[in-house]
Parts: C-alpha cells; structure tokens; sequence
C-alpha cells in the first residue's frame, strides 16, 4: 500500500455472517450501495494459465502472525489472505457468504438459553503439514485470544473473550461454539483461523512467524522472504482442494511510495494503491495502458495521540483546542480533493460515510474556531509567550507531530495542521519518521506524543471499535477514554437490536470526539492503478478478493 495502515481488528479479517438470528440483520458495517467495487471481472476462462502477479507494499511484513499486534498490519493481511482459512466473506454485491472451501455450513442458533455457533468443516481442509483443520486449532485460537495479560502479544480478544466453551459437536467436523452472553458480530471470529502450533505457547505465537508462515492453508503457500530485494513471494499449492488458482506465483514488493508510480508505468508492478496521491494519480490516468479503478471503502485519515510528552497532550483541553485550530476541511479538499471532488471531513470514529448508522458526532468540535481553542487554553491556564506559542508552568504547549518518511500526503497533511494550529498559539512540530521503523518503533509501541496514519475499517465496526476507544485497548495508543465509552461499547455488542446497537455506538462516538482521543481528517477511497490486462483484481471497496481468480487476460 502506499501508506502506513493499521487494522482495525476483530479477527484481522472483514469477513462476514450467515444465518439469523445472529446473521445479516446485526450488521451496521456494510455498503449501502455495494460499495461500487471495480476489478474488471472477467470470467477465468477467459485468463491466460499462470503468470506473476507483482503486488506492491510499502515495508515488508515484519511478523506473519496476523493476531499478534506485530502483524496487524494491513501489508501483513494482504499476504496471509492467500493461505489462511477464512470461513466467510463479502460477495461481489456485500452479501454475506460461506466459504465452502473450508466450512460447509455456519449457523447460529439459541441452546438453552446462549448463543451457540456451530461451524460444519468441510472434511477436505488440511495445513500443509497434512493434518485437517479441526477442533484443536479453533480451541488453541480462543485460548491464545480470549484475554490479555497471558504473554501473547495479542491485538485484541474482542468477541474471544465472550466464548465460554469450544468443543467437538455431532461429527469430527463439527466445532460448536458457545458464547457466555449474546455477541451479535461473532460472524469474523476465526477468520484467518491459526494452526494449534502457533498458538501453543506464547513465544510461538509472538515470534515463531517472523521470518515464514510455518503452516498454512491456501490456494497459495509461502515460498520466499527476501529482506535484500523487499520482497515476500507466496507459489500456486498443490495441495489445494479447491478450484485451482489462475495465478503460479504472487510477489509482495516493497517499495517507497515515490517509487511505485514508476514502477506501475513501466510495467515493474501490477498493482499501486494510488490512494490520494494526486501526482500519481494524474500521470495513471494518462497512460494508455493502465486502468484507474476505485470505490468506496472502509479508510480513514486521521491525527492519533500518544502517551508521550503527557503535560500537554494529556490535557484535555490542549486536544480539543488543537482539533479546533485544524480547518479539516481544507486538508481534506488539498489532500484528496483531486481524487474525489465531493471529499469532506470524516466526522464518525465508528460509522464511515456510505455505511448504515453515519453521523456527525463531532458536536461542537467539528469546524474550525480558533476564538473557542483560545477560550479553551485560556481557561486551563496556557498562557502566550512573546513567540506567539503558549506555556504553562514552564511548559512550552509544543507537540511533535509525526509523520512517515516517503510519503508527500502525509508530509503535507502535517504541515497545514502545523501552520494552522499557530495561530492558536500551539506549536505542532512537522517530526519526520523514516518509514521502516513508523509503526515497529513509535506507533505500536506508543512511542509518540501525535502522529498521522489511517485505520482500516471492518464491516463490523460496533464490535472493532471497542479495542481502539477502550481504557487499556491494545489499539488505543494513547489509553485515552472513559468507563462511559466503555459501557456504551459493552452495551452495543450485547444486543441484537441494529437500531439500539447504532444508537448506542454513536453515543460512545460522541464521547470520543469530547475527550479528542484522535482527529478525524477524510474517508480515503479504494483508488487502484493496474495494467489493463489485470483481470478480478482492483477496487474492492468492501468486498472480498478472490485470490483464486485473480490473473491476466489473453492476448487480443
């Protein structure tokens, strides 16, 4: 992708529900209008046999356990969704669909009381070290994620925490999960299922996946990690039961996103993530033989805070008054105006625009109102200095704003927020990250006091949200929220009526955006440039890939 991106997690995956009651009418995430996804569909049959698909990353994934907190990295998702198990997913309309490839049935029903899952394997799934996928490797998942505090480096527990048992049912391929109290978004609960050897001890759950996914089950296996050419190569699996796929090889690239534009023109790759890179954007348009494909999709920009320099970012009012010095609209128009002419600022932390349950949460915050931010500093004591820039006690009101290397949007995007927020009296230092250590050595591990990236939205965000607002949530990097936030949060996943669900999720949104635990700046479309012979491969918006039918058309 051409910029730092985190996921939003419940089980790493978007991937969808089944069966009533706790099927398709819990659901608050998805597309009101499909999402428009363009991929130049085009029937297998119709694509050359084999090939090399050539997917460009900006870093390459520095742990392939994609539920440890180290690979929760959207480039990390990417590879593993070509040999993981996913039970369902989103078709081409954002229908909710079994996959039969390795559940030939999922349903959801009431057992005395409690919700119990019941997931009908189907017999021919097997990891590539022959043994079939089965009870072991779905108990060995909830133990390793059903809380914190047990040493595995987990991303999140939610919905794991609320199972109570998983045991054999009728046959041998038969799990039957059964919840202590009704969970409405269970649907993407062990999606991107994980071998019981993973997650059998601690430090092979954190470490035993860096250097190769040991065990998987795919129409692809992992072949290659070349840390000297950035590259992560997964190969066609033999061993696959399902319809083979088109493809022989995917090679994972990593290069800066100055670079990839180039590359794309030249025919090193066969896929950019234009994203809003506007120059990148103009010159794909231009070129005959590559197609510019997008749609809606669940990516959003924004400012988070961190745990450091907490004498100013951990004051409340010193947030709130930095979100009304920062005109989001004119970033969002610099910034993405180019791509999508009708860009306006994101304002739901929960709810994207195009999505069931969209409002605007930001209350008194959202618009720019540097009379309101002074009334707010004043009040707390933040004095102006001779310099323009306020200090209390001896404290100068001065946040390091990070932002990572390669990356012009990103450098941009700071620097208005930067000049804006002076004339509050704050001073936002544009702090230059190289891109290879953003996340490993500031965001993940909190190292920060403000820095810029995007979270990756589920299609079920009631149920992601928790873990990014939650006092002490893995992804609430600067523990900034409330017990209130998190009763709604509670209150929501524990219900089954949709309209009290959104109603009470944006309730906690609304407490979010009071407390400024991050600065929602834009919604980011799903904008791709390919070769014009990529065929099943593009914008998906909030559907799902196919990794088995992506490839390239014949010859004319």
């Amino acid at each position: 992708m051409n910029s730092k991106i985190i996921k939003r997690v419940i089980a790493l995956a978007i991937a969808g529900a089944v069966v009533a009651p706790f099927g398709m009418t819990t659901q608050a995430g998805a597309a009101k209008n499909d999402g428009n996804r363009q991929i130049n569909e085009t029937p297998v049959a119709n694509l050359k046999k084999g090939g090399v698909f050539r997917f460009v990353q900006v870093d390459i994934c520095p742990n392939f356990n994609t539920s440890a907190i180290e690979g929760n990295l959207l480039n990390c998702g990417q590879v593993m969704d070509t040999m993981l198990p996913y039970f369902t997913y989103f078709d081409k309309n954002t229908k909710l669909q079994i996959k039969k490839e390795y559940a030939l049935d999922v349903k959801a029903s009431r057992v005395a009381g409690k919700q119990v899952v019941t997931y009908k394997l189907n017999p021919k799934a097997k990891w590539s070290n022959g043994k079939t996928i089965g009870l072991a490797d779905f108990v060995g998942m909830w133990n390793a994620l059903k809380k914190t505090g047990q040493g595995f480096n987990i991303t999140s527990s939610v919905g794991y925490e609320k199972i109570e048992s998983v045991k054999k049912g009728k046959t041998a391929n038969e799990i039957v999960v059964t919840f202590s109290e009704t969970y409405p978004d269970w649907q993407p609960l062990f999606n991107g299922l994980k071998p019981a050897s993973l997650t059998a001890t601690p430090a092979a759950f954190n470490t035993s996946w860096k250097a190769a996914p040991l065990v998987t089950a795919g129409p692809f296996k992992f072949k290659a990690l070349d840390k000297v050419t950035r590259t992560i190569t997964v190969e066609r699996d033999k061993k696959w039961w399902g319809d083979k796929a088109v493809l022989d090889t995917v090679i994972f690239k990593a290069l800066p996103q100055v670079a990839q534009v180039d590359a794309l023109l030249n025919g090193e790759i066969d896929y950019m993530d234009i994203g809003n890179d506007s120059n990148a954007l103009k010159r794909a348009r231009e070129n005959a033989k590559i197609s510019v494909l997008l749609a809606k999709a669940p990516v959003h920009e924004h400012f988070t805070f961190g745990r450091q320099n907490p004498a100013v970012v951990g004051d409340v009012a010193v947030r709130q008054a930095i979100m009304l010095s920062i005109d989001r609209y004119q970033i969002a128009t610099a910034i993405q105006g180019v791509v999508d002419p009708k860009v306006k600022p994101n304002n739901n932390h929960v709810f994207l625009d195009g999505v069931a349950c969209n409002q605007d949460n930001t209350g008194n915050l959202g618009k720019r109102n540097i009379a309101a931010a002074a009334k707010l500093l004043d009040g707390a004591g933040w004095v102006k200095g001779s310099d323009g820039i306020r200090a209390k006690g001896g404290v100068r009101l001065s946040v390091r704003l990070g932002y990572p290397s390669g990356n012009d949007n990103r450098r941009d995007t700071v620097l208005l927020a930067s000049a804006m927020a002076k004339e509050a009296g704050i001073e936002l230092v544009p702090t230059l990250i190289p891109s290879a250590d953003y996340f490993g050595k500031y965001v993940l591990v909190r190292n920060f006091e403000m820095s810029i990236f995007a979270w990756v939205g589920t299609n079920f965000p009631i149920a992601s949200s928790p873990n990014l607002y939650k006092v002490g949530g893995a992804q609430n990097f600067g523990n900034i929220g409330s017990a209130q936030i998190d009763s709604l949060f509670a209150k929501a996943n524990n219900i089954l009526d949709l309209k009290k669900r959104c109603e009470l999720a944006n309730q906690a949104d609304k407490e979010v955006y009071k407390l400024v635990h991050s600065i929602t700046l834009f919604q980011r479309n799903n904008v791709v440039g390919v070769p014009k012979n990529v065929a099943n491969f593009g914008a998906f918006g909030f559907t799902s890939i196919d990794w088995t039918k992506v490839g390239f058309t014949k010859s004319k």
